[in-house]
């Protein structure tokens, strides 16, 4: 975890007020949100369902990275009896097209 008066967060924190490219892309950095958001471009889908698609990420991460992608406007969460269920707010909706175009991407 890196330190918020840090130079490199303060560095990012400038760049990302003068680059709108670079705050887009800081919303889905971190290891597994991208295949997070894909699948939730497919459905929306319960806690269970990530850990069993996901099966390498563990509970405290997913947590956090889904915890992060809600708390930036990015998906939105349900919590019914049984579990927890996340879909992509309008916001999401919009990222859905870059990560098509992210997917297929060659060098």
């Amino acid at each position: 975890m890196r330190k918020e008066n840090s130079s490199n967060a303060i560095n990012e924190k400038a760049l990302q007020e003068f680059c709108n490219a670079s705050k887009t892309l800081a919303l889905f950095s971190g290891r597994w949100k991208l295949s997070i958001l894909f699948q939730l471009s497919e459905r929306a889908t319960n806690y269970t369902a990530f850990k069993i698609r996901m099966p390498d990420i563990s509970d405290r991460t997913l947590s956090k990275q889904l915890n992060e992608l809600s708390q930036d406007g990015l998906i939105w969460k349900e919590k019914d009896k049984a579990s927890s269920v996340y879909g992509l707010t309008e916001k999401g909706l919009k990222l859905v097209p870059i990560l098509v175009h992210l997917a297929n991407f060659q060098l």
